[in-house]
């Protein structure tokens, strides 16, 4: 697939700051979540996925294999974390132990990424829109 290996940056977000409030969390994390803006690279290695996160703090990285749940930590919460990825689509679910359940649905073309976010307690969906590097 032509988008592995690119670099894919935020350009704009639809319903995003809805969803930020949505979740609850004290105001001074909501700005951090609001002003974040990733970037995402996947690579694939045989069955091994590789996500590569960029932020203004530095990257974070991670290896999956589809369908398997793994354990991380994200701003600090443990988290249990299922990428299925299907052709150029890829849906993540992360189980944080404190009962939030954030499910990402991402689908690339050689030069965008859509990301469509939820979480359980909402009805509502987010979209962030990214462009190749």
């Amino acid at each position: 697939m032509a988008f592995y290996g690119k670099v894919f940056a935020v350009e704009k977000d639809e319903n995003y700051e809805a969803f930020v409030k949505s979740m609850g969390i004290p105001e001074d994390k909501q700005k951090n979540l609001l002003e974040y803006k990733p970037t995402q690279k996947i690579a694939k290695n045989g069955d091994e996925y590789t996500v590569t996160v960029g932020t203004k703090n530095g990257e974070r990285v991670y290896n999956f294999k589809s369908g398997i749940e793994f354990a991380s930590t994200i701003r600090d919460q443990p988290a249990k974390i299922t990428v299925t990825v299907d052709g150029n689509k890829m849906t993540q679910v992360v189980k944080f132990d404190i009962g939030l359940t954030l499910t990402l649905k991402k689908e690339y073309t050689d030069d965008t990424l859509t990301e469509e976010i939820s979480h359980n307690g909402w009805d509502g969906v987010a979209r962030r829109f990214y462009k190749a590097q």
